[in-house]
């Protein structure tokens, strides 16, 4: 094996994880995204119901989306704070 040929595989092992944290990065927001589209949906359907029962279940359901969200952009800013 050559020279070049060692030194390109030593760099794609060290790289490695780089990937691993960008693929991570862009697979969270692509779910945020789908929690968001989700988020809007259900925020849509919660100003149309009349039912007061619908509409409760409709609230946790937003709160958990929410909540989810929120845990999901701070996994994102932690990811981008560290080196």
């Amino acid at each position: 094996m050559g020279k070049k040929k060692l030194l390109h595989k030593l760099q794609d092992f060290f790289n490695a994880d780089q990937r691993e944290k960008e693929k991570r990065f862009e697979d969270i927001k692509k779910i945020l995204k789908q929690l968001k589209d989700k988020e809007r949906k259900i925020a849509q359907k919660l100003a149309d119901c009349d039912d007061a029962e619908k509409a409760a279940e409709l609230q946790q359901e937003l709160d958990i989306i929410y909540a989810q969200r929120s845990k999901g952009v701070k996994i994102i800013k932690d990811m981008n704070n560290k080196p």
